[in-house]
């Protein structure tokens, strides 16, 4: 029996990388569309209508898979924190502020674009993402309200309310899947090409003498 040829040699390692390429393509491209399911299905599904009891019974974001809400807040105050950002002349642009939405005996931190614009008493249905508060958040507004207002620190709910509707990760995850799913696609289609090459190839057998 003869020595596989160098070309077959070459054409069996081409076909182990179109594999391995088809294999790492689609792995990538579960794993992205595994991660992006929620925000996917919130982005496309929601707003969804949650009430008072429903969010005092979540102790975070990941309680729920419905994160893109519509609440019915009793009032919202304004405590008078909010985030800035230093102009090239040297003013202060206030970027977001943040209310205390207040459901039943219960309080959720909500951060507002622009600046804050006093309490409002009748503030109707309130729109926006429950995520985790950021570090910064915790410490500098979330813990500072609650040393000012001690008597209201068990008020508050462990999470916030971000109605700022800021997308850009969603449509990067879009962009990102599509990108995933056109180069799986393309991987398996020169995968199933070059099996088809391979088998149209004719072995090379024979007999050496004695």
């Amino acid at each position: 029996m003869e020595q596989p040829s160098t070309a077959q040699q070459s054409a069996k390692s081409t076909n182990c990388t179109a594999v391995i390429t088809a294999a790492i393509a689609i792995l990538l491209f579960v794993l992205m569309v595994a991660t992006s399911i929620k925000p996917l299905y919130n982005y496309f599904g929601g707003p969804f209508d949650v009430t008072a009891e429903e969010l005092i019974s979540y102790q975070e974001p990941s309680d729920t898979f419905r994160t893109t809400v519509t609440t019915h807040p009793n009032v919202a105050l304004d405590t008078n924190f909010y985030y800035f950002e230093k102009q090239e002349d040297g003013s202060e642009k206030i970027i977001h502020s943040y209310y205390a939405l207040l459901f039943e005996d219960h309080l959720l931190l909500a951060k507002y674009p622009g600046p804050g614009k006093g309490d409002n008493v009748q503030p109707g249905p309130v729109t926006g993402k429950i995520v985790k508060l950021t570090d910064e958040e915790n410490t500098q507004v979330l813990q500072a309200l609650k040393e000012e207002f001690p008597n209201l620190k068990d008020a508050f709910l462990p999470y916030l309310l971000d109605t700022t509707g800021n997308d850009g990760s969603i449509w990067l995850s879009i962009i990102g899947i599509a990108i995933l799913a056109v180069f799986a696609i393309f991987s398996l289609v020169n995968l199933i090409r070059r099996s088809g090459d391979s088998s149209t190839q004719p072995a090379a057998i024979g007999s050496s003498g004695a």
